[in-house]
C-alpha cells in the first residue's frame, strides 16, 4: 500500500530528474537536444524507472536479473536526487542573496558546469559505493562476563546441550560444571543473499570467519532477501558456508527479510494471509549446517546459555506471538553467562531486565548508504557497535550484506569478532 501512495511522488521525481538532465544535456551540444538522442535516451530512462516493478512481479531469470539492474538504480538516482537538489536550492540561495528573480534567465555555462559537478560526483560516489559494498572487514570487540558458576544443579525449564547442534530437547541430569573460561564468537548479519549478494560475497566472508578460529558463529537474522529464487548457485553458497569451521558450530535466528513476500521499493504487499519463511530457506540452513533458533535456548558445553528470538516482525508478518524477554529467559540458571540472539535491536531494556549478559544483532546497516547513517541514531538505541546497558552488553553489527541499493557509501560491510571472557 505505501509503495502504490507514494507512486506519484516517484513519477514526479523522475519527471525532475529527466527535465534537468536534458537541459545540461543540450548545454554539452546540440545534437544531444535532437529526437536522435532524446528518444533513445528517455526509453533507457523510463525502463530503468520500471525497474522496481519488474523487480517485484517479474518471474525466473528475468526478476533476477532486474532485481540487479534496480538495486544498482536505486543508489544512483538517490545521490542524482540529492545533487540535483543542491545545485538548485544552491541557485535559489543565490538569487535569494543577490536579490534577483527567480525567473531570471541563467547563462548557459552555469547549467554546463554544474551539471558536469552534479554528474561526475554522482559517477564517482556510485561507483565508490558499489566496489566498497564487495570489501568485508573485520571488527573487533571484547566483552567481559561476571558470572559466579557453581559446580552442579539442573534448573527446571532449562534446555541443556553439549553442542550447538545437539537437539534442542535433550536433557542432561546434572548440571556440569563450567568448562570454559573465554568464548570467540563471529557474528554476521544480513545477508540478504540474492539480488547483489552471491557466492562471491560468501567467499569473502568465509575466508575471514574461518581465519578467526572462532569457538561460535553467529547468524543473526536477514540471510535471505524474501525470494530464494533471486538466490544464484544456492547449493554452492550452502556448501561455502558449511565449510565454515568452529567449536560449538553456527546458529542462526530469522530476521524481518526471511520470509516470502513481494517487496516493491522497499514496501510490502499484504496479501491478508500470513507470510511465513520459503521452505527452501529452512531446508539451506540444514543443508549449510546452521541450527536455527526460534524462541529457543540451549546451554552450550555446560557453561553459558545462547537464546534465539523470533523476529520482531513475525507477528505482524507471520501472525505467530513471540516470547517476550522474560518468557524465553524464565528458568535459567542466573549464576551461567546468557547469550540472546536478536536480529533488531528492539527491546534492549527488557532484555537486560529479563536477565540477559550479551545481545547480538543487526537490521540498521548503520545505514548504509550517507547520509542515511547519521539518521540510524534517531530510532534505535543502538543502531551500530557496541553499548552498554547496566550489566549487559548489546553489540549490533552493520551487516555482512546490503539491502536495496548494491552500494556501501560512509559505512562499512563487516564481520565482528567478539572476545568473550568469563570471569566466575
Amino acid at each position: 500500500m505505501g509503495a502504490v501512495l507514494l507512486s506519484p511522488f516517484y513519477i514526479l521525481l523522475n519527471f525532475y530528474l529527466i527535465s534537468r538532465m536534458l537541459l545540461w544535456f543540450r548545454t554539452l551540444h546540440s545534437f544531444l537536444g535532437t529526437p536522435w538522442f532524446v528518444a533513445p535516451f528517455l526509453l533507457c530512462y523510463i525502463l530503468l524507472a520500471l525497474s522496481p516493478l519488474a523487480a517485484a512481479f517479474g518471474r525466473g531469470k528475468f526478476k533476477a536479473f532486474t532485481r540487479t539492474v534496480n538495486n544498482f538504480w536505486l543508489g544512483i538516482l538517490m545521490y542524482l536526487l540529492i545533487f540535483l537538489l543542491m545545485m538548485d536550492l544552491g541557485r535559489i540561495l543565490a538569487c535569494f542573496v543577490q536579490r534577483r528573480s527567480l525567473f531570471s534567465p541563467i547563462h548557459e555555462d552555469f547549467y554546463r558546469i554544474t551539471g558536469g559537478i552534479v554528474f561526475a560526483s554522482v559517477i564517482l560516489i556510485s561507483t565508490y559505493g558499489i566496489l566498497h559494498a564487495t570489501h568485508i572487514k573485520k571488527t573487533r570487540y571484547e566483552v567481559a562476563l561476571a558470572k559466579p558458576c557453581p559446580s552442579s544443579g539442573n534448573p527446571a525449564g532449562a534446555a541443556a546441550v553439549s553442542r550447538a547442534s545437539a537437539p534442542s530437547g535433550a536433557k542432561i541430569p546434572d548440571m556440569p560444571a563450567c568448562k570454559i573460561q573465554s568464548l570467540r564468537i563471529a557474528l554476521v548479519a544480513d545477508l540478504h543473499l540474492g539480488g547483489s549478494i552471491g557466492l562471491a560475497h560468501m567467499r569473502r566472508m568465509k575466508q575471514i570467519i574461518n581465519g578467526m578460529n572462532p569457538d561460535l558463529i553467529v547468524f543473526a537474522g536477514d540471510i535471505f532477501d524474501n525470494d530464494f529464487d533471486a538466490i544464484r548457485q544456492p547449493r554452492e553458497i550452502a556448501a561455502e558456508l558449511r565449510g565454515l569451521t568452529s567449536t560449538y558450530g553456527s546458529v542462526a535466528c530469522w530476521g524481518n527479510h526471511d520470509v516470502s513476500e513481494v517487496i516493491l521499493a522497499g514496501f510490502t504487499f499484504s496479501s491478508g494471509h500470513a507470510v511465513g519463511s520459503d521452505p527452501r530457506m529452512e531446508q539451506f540452513l540444514k543443508d549449510a549446517d546452521i541450527t536455527l533458533l526460534e524462541d529457543q535456548v540451549l546451554l552450550i558445553d555446560g557453561s553459558f546459555y545462547l537464546c534465539g528470538r523470533l523476529d520482531a516482525s513475525c507477528q505482524k508478518k507471520s501472525r505467530i506471538t513471540r516470547l517476550s524477554a522474560q518468557q524465553l529467559l524464565a528458568g535459567l540458571d542466573r549464576t551461567r553467562p546468557v547469550i540472546v540472539v536478536d536480529h533488531q535491536p528492539s527491546e534492549l531494556d527488557e532484555l537486560a531486565k529479563a536477565g540477559a549478559d550479551l545481545v547480538l544483532s543487526g537490521h540498521t546497516h548503520d545505514g548504509q548508504l550517507f547520509p542515511g547513517n547519521l539518521t540510524t541514531y534517531l530510532g534505535w538505541k543502538n543502531a551500530c557497535g557496541r553499548l552498554q546497558i547496566g550489566h549487559m552488553t548489546s553489540i549490533v553489527t552493520s551487516g555482512v550484506g546490503i539491502w536495496g541499493p548494491a552500494m556501501r557509501v560512509g559505512t562499512d560491510s563487516e564481520v565482528v569478532e567478539i572476545e568473550v571472557n568469563f570471569r566466575y
